[in-house]
């Protein structure tokens, strides 16, 4: 049985240099992006236009975002009405993965509301380096979309030469995590709107992982958190108060269970709300869904 012996040595090994790697790992990371965000923000270096279309209501625009090195932190569609209204809003959205223009369909046009979406500069490597490096390049492309979003409050008021204090800054989905980041960094936002989301990590990533054998599931949730508790949005919510923040819940979310938007809401300081759709999670195909969801915004802007 000496073989027996030496294999379980070898994996004992390897799991607590695997366990110690992860420690040491986890105290190198900064558990507060903030002054990373700020320093990749730099200042407004202009916004070169991508693309440019117009209809019989609307320019629309996708930017790329610089700050004042000349980097491009990343891209966002700009729909704004030929004809503005004195009495306009703004709202800035950060949505799921690859929604891109997709966004601007969801919120229909009118011509008191400027529409800017942000984008998440990522995509899925194809090749073996692209694979190895992919969780570095997951975690710069989270302080980029923040730091993006920031410059696209810069582009609003200096080159769109927009009233900052009418931004609605909303979060759907994943989403809400950088719109909770980036309401926390950049008291410029006066209201915060996150849609079935807004919760903490940990609650994210069991959700996520229910397919995991419960036993096995703590153990896995506590490894995911490490390279991503940066962006925990529990770390940033109570940041808000005192400017507005309304969060949307549903009912039926498997992806941000109720319990956990809860103790999540309770983190925030006022002034908060928090209001529910009797629905299940929101997405880009589920029009029914973001019907709701519109309807329970519309009703909250309109008394604001």
């Amino acid at each position: 049985m000496r073989w027996l012996r030496r294999i379980l040595i070898a994996l004992t090994i390897v799991f607590a240099t695997l366990a110690t790697a992860a420690v040491l790992f986890a105290l190198l990371l900064p558990s507060d992006g903030t002054k990373h965000i700020l320093e990749l923000r730099g200042q407004f270096g202009g916004a070169r236009v991508l693309v440019a279309q117009r209809d019989g209501q609307s320019t629309i625009r996708c930017v790329a975002l610089r700050n004042d090195r000349g980097e491009t932190l990343t891209t966002a569609w700009i729909r704004r009405p030929l004809a503005l209204r004195p009495d306009y809003r703004i709202v800035i959205t950060y949505a799921g993965a690859d929604t891109g223009e997709a966004i601007l369909q969801l919120i229909p046009a009118k011509d008191d509301l400027v529409v800017v979406a942000v984008q998440y500069p990522w995509t899925p490597p194809h090749t073996l380096i692209g694979r190895v490096r992919a969780l570095y390049d997951i975690r710069q492309a989270a302080y980029r979309t923040v730091a993006g979003g920031m410059l696209a409050v810069d582009d609003l008021a200096r080159d769109e030469r927009l009233d900052t204090r009418r931004i609605v800054l909303l979060g759907a989905s994943l989403g809400s995590i950088f719109a909770t980041i980036h309401g926390a960094i950049d008291t410029r936002v006066p209201q915060v709107v996150l849609v079935h989301g807004g919760a903490d990590l940990s609650a994210t990533l069991d959700a996520e992982g229910r397919s995991v054998p419960a036993w096995l599931r703590p153990a896995l949730v506590r490894l995911a958190r490490i390279p991503i508790d940066t962006f925990d949005p529990a770390h940033y919510v109570a940041r808000i108060a005192p400017r507005r923040l309304l969060v949307i819940a549903a009912r039926d979310d498997q992806r941000f269970p109720p319990e956990a938007v809860l103790a999540f809401f309770n983190r925030a300081g006022q002034p908060k709300e928090l209001r529910w759709t009797n629905t299940g999670h929101v997405g880009v195909r589920h029009r029914r869904v973001v019907d709701a969801v519109l309807a329970v915004l519309n009703g909250y802007l309109e008394t604001r």
